[in-house]
This record gives structure tokens, C-alpha cells and sequence, in this order.
């Protein structure tokens, strides 16, 4: 079973083990990319058995607009319909 949360309870190293495991050159910067979602107005994580497997992150204006940034599901849980509708 998949869980979702927009809570932001990932670290630092799960961010970037899931960035890189898509070859997003971001996940070589962790720093930056961990501040980058903790200021984000909208981050939803997808885990599996307690691991961070997907996420999507939104950025918005709060009011009209909103801008899907990353759909980024890790390849080994690919399939499960983590990002599907």
C-alpha cells in the first residue's frame, strides 16, 4: 500500500537518494534541493513500507495559479500507479 503525505517528514538523504535515482542532476546538490521543498508551499511524498518512493512538488501563488514542478516516482517502484491518476 502506498502512502501519501504532505507532510514534510523526508531527509535530506531520501530527497537526494530519490533524485538521483531518476539522474536529476538536483539530487547532486542536497543542500539546496532540501531547502528548496521545505519552502515549498506544496510537497506530497508517496512511501512504501517506509521508504520515500515519489514525490510531486507544486508551486503556487495561492490564489489562481499552480505549477506542477517535479512528478519524480524512484524507478524500482515504478509501476504501482504512484503518480498515476
Amino acid at each position: 500500500m502506498i502512502e501519501y503525505t504532505q507532510e514534510k517528514k523526508f531527509t535530506q538523504d531520501e530527497v537526494q537518494e530519490l533524485f538521483l535515482s531518476v539522474n536529476w542532476v538536483s539530487g547532486e546538490y542536497p543542500k539546496r534541493l532540501y531547502k528548496a521543498l521545505m519552502h515549498s508551499s506544496t510537497v506530497i511524498s508517496a512511501w512504501k513500507d517506509g521508504k520515500l518512493c515519489g514525490l510531486v512538488r507544486v508551486l503556487d501563488d495561492s490564489e489562481i495559479l499552480a505549477y506542477v514542478h517535479y512528478v519524480l516516482v524512484n524507478p524500482k517502484y515504478q509501476g504501482l500507479d504512484i503518480a498515476g491518476i
